[in-house]
């Protein structure tokens, strides 16, 4: 054989070999199928009539309220909308505090060109056309009361002069919130946990300011799409959902500006690094319930031992990997025992629907010594405690 064909079925079958076995960096491909994405939408809702309340201050015999109202001006928006008048409560210590109905009867002063006005069957009509303010004094009464009037009788309707100021906005963004953020002051990094109804994240219109505003004309003013890799399920409500493990993204259905929170965390308990808790005894009394923290081997008395006592286990604050969780933890998280069941009966439980920073662990029972452990399955949180309940 040539030198130079040699050569050629040498390089040849070196090529057939790399090409048999890669080289131990090269990427693998992925195995199995991918991580399937949930989505979940929480709509745009509009509303063409909205209710209002008085809670008016009487000032000679006459009931004086004020009222601001803000409406967004936006594509899709309602701006033929109404005013509707509903309860009203006189705020006198010579009148009982009763809700009654508000009647306006006329409007006496409209100053302001941002909408125009018209009392149509004791609602207010309202055709919103610009920026702007406007203020509406209307004139009636606050009926099914009981306040005394000046020739000593008692006067069961209460004339009103309610003043209605609308303000109109346009929309030039929006900012995205989440309840959470705000209670925890968890502005920077938001981390709830999973297996819990949790606060949905709202949408607040901007104004040219971009200060954030609430229109009655949009409740949920722009329509909001999460994913996540954890399942996404709404409800109860629609205030609420429940979401799985994973990172929550949030995008938002405009092409206007958009602030605020882009993506959140929910996390299992796997992911808990540290829980600060304590012991307490819930003791029934006569106007309610006392809780007592439990110091290690204390005796306690009860006030009325035929009642409902019980262990409550208060969660102070909670870090995860992701840093601090920002939401109570769901019952479903935790386990109880007792050695002592007679004494103490281990039972997981919340007297609300929702996650509570206050757990009840376990039932009092018999006089005699508790002895009582609580952990976080999976977890290597637990905490344990011992006292004595006295006859």
């Amino acid at each position: 054989m040539r030198p130079f064909a040699s050569l050629m079925l040498m390089f040849g079958l070196a090529l057939a070999a790399c090409a048999d076995n890669p080289a131990p960096n090269a990427a693998e491909p992925p195995s199995g199928p991918a991580k399937p994405i949930h989505t979940l939408t929480l709509p745009t809702r509009y509303a063409s009539s909205s209710d209002v309340v008085a809670y008016a201050e009487l000032v000679n015999g006459l009931a004086k309220e004020e009222t601001e109202v803000t409406y967004g001006l936006s594509d899709g928006y309602p701006r033929d909308v109404t005013l509707v008048a509903k309860n009203g409560f006189v705020l006198s210590s010579d009148c009982s505090t009763s809700p009654g109905q508000v009647v306006w009867q006329s409007i006496t002063d409209v100053q302001g060109t941002a909408a125009t006005v018209a009392l149509v069957d004791g609602a207010l009509a309202i055709e919103l056309r610009e920026e702007g303010t406007v203020t509406v004094l209307l004139e009636g009464e606050i009926t099914k009361q009981h306040c005394p009037s000046g020739d000593g009788s008692m006067a069961t309707a209460v004339p009103l002069q309610h003043r209605l100021v609308l303000h109109v906005k346009p929309v030039a963004g929006f900012v995205i919130e989440q309840f959470d953020q705000r209670l925890a002051d968890c502005w920077d990094t938001l981390v709830l946990p999973s297996d819990a109804p949790l606060w949905a994240p709202t949408a607040r219109p901007l104004d040219a300011m971009e200060n954030p505003f609430s229109p009655v004309n949009a409740p949920a003013p722009v329509a909001l799409t999460l994913r996540s890799h954890g399942a996404l399920t709404p409800g109860p409500g629609s205030t609420y959902l429940t979401a799985g493990p994973g990172t929550v993204t949030v995008s938002v259905d405009t092409t206007l500006p958009v602030k605020g929170m882009q993506a959140f965390e929910v996390v299992g308990p796997d992911a808990l690094t540290s829980v600060e808790a304590s012991f307490y005894l819930r003791k029934a009394a006569l106007k309610g319930n006392v809780s007592v923290p439990i110091e290690e081997g204390t005796s306690y008395s009860i006030f009325l031992p035929e009642e409902s006592n019980g262990v409550d286990l208060h969660v102070e604050a909670a870090m995860t990997t992701h840093g601090k969780l920002c939401a109570n933890m769901p019952e479903s998280w935790f386990a109880s025992s007792s050695s002592t069941p007679a004494q103490c009966e281990a039972s997981v439980g919340g007297v609300e629907p929702f996650a509570s920073s206050i757990m009840p662990v376990a039932v009092i029972g018999d006089p005699g010594e508790c002895r009582l452990s609580v952990t976080i399955p999976g977890t290597t949180q637990r905490w344990t405690t011992r006292f004595s309940i006295t006859p």
